[in-house]
């Protein structure tokens, strides 16, 4: 009979009496799924010290999981999530978290493009496999679970991201300088946006006497002449501005910044 998935996946193994740092006797407290001391049925409770020593900690670095999933590989992926799912329950918070982070390392969503594997990226844009990041991906023909042969560091497909991210920002906007830049906006013109800063401070909360971050109303008026439909941060490339002024270019301007 299978182990119990979800110590395989989600517990350290147990530590010994020495290592943990218990005295003999009855000091073992006995834990729920997600590591929390249960009390006793009889009006008994478990000892509230945060210095609680355990026989047995959950593993929150997620190391278990990669092992399984090292284990699995090969196996038609259904069987693998089936397995996954049966046994790691979504009320334990501690299991769903293992859950969540499946995604992270499982590229689930592969498809060959020009013999080229691409997956889709936390980011929500799709990647070639080797730059995702990802430790397995499921084979889109086979539905296999295979290991990413070819993967990146996250570091190095995060920079690889923002290499394409600034790729594309350069087909659609220039700066000229600090307050001014030029966008292709849904028109198919090009503009010129003057911007100025969102104006913070700090507000006191009458009732609570807490402190809260407020900000002055502002119209963008490249939002509101329905001219994007980008957040502000990824239009201009920055947070914590809006367009304040907007004008199209003229022939001759577009010509002399080269924007085609």
């Amino acid at each position: 009979m299978r182990k119990d998935m979800s110590k395989v996946i989600v517990e350290r193994p147990r530590l010994g009496r020495s290592r943990a740092g218990l005295k003999p006797g009855r000091t073992r407290v006995i834990v729920d799924d997600d590591g929390e001391p249960l009390r006793a049925s009889r009006g008994g409770r478990a000892p509230k010290s945060d210095k609680l020593q355990k026989t047995k900690n959950l593993n929150e670095n997620l190391n278990p999981l990669k092992r399984y999933l090292a284990s699995q590989v090969g196996r038609p992926w259904r069987k693998v999530y089936s397995e996954i799912s049966e046994h790691l329950k979504p009320t334990s918070t501690v299991q769903q978290h293992v859950r969540d982070h499946l995604d992270d390392f499982v590229a689930t969503k592969a498809r060959s493009v020009k013999g080229v594997l691409w997956a889709e990226t936390r980011w929500g844009k799709p990647m070639p496999l080797s730059e995702t990041g990802h430790l397995y991906y499921v084979h889109p023909r086979t539905r296999l679970l295979l290991k990413n042969e070819s993967r990146l560091s996250w570091k190095q497909a995060e920079r690889n991201f923002r290499k394409l991210d600034e790729a594309e920002r350069a087909k659609r906007m220039r700066v000229i300088d600090a307050t001014t830049q030029v966008h292709l906006l849904k028109d198919g013109a090009w503009w010129e946006v003057k911007l100025a800063k969102v104006k913070q401070y700090q507000k006191r909360d009458p009732h609570s006497g807490g402190y809260y971050t407020a900000q002055d109303r502002y119209t963008d008026v490249v939002h509101s002449a329905k001219l994007s439909g980008m957040a502000g941060e990824k239009l201009y490339g920055r947070a914590g501005v809006y367009a304040s002024e907007k004008r199209q270019l003229s022939k001759a301007e577009i010509k002399r910044l080269k924007l085609r």
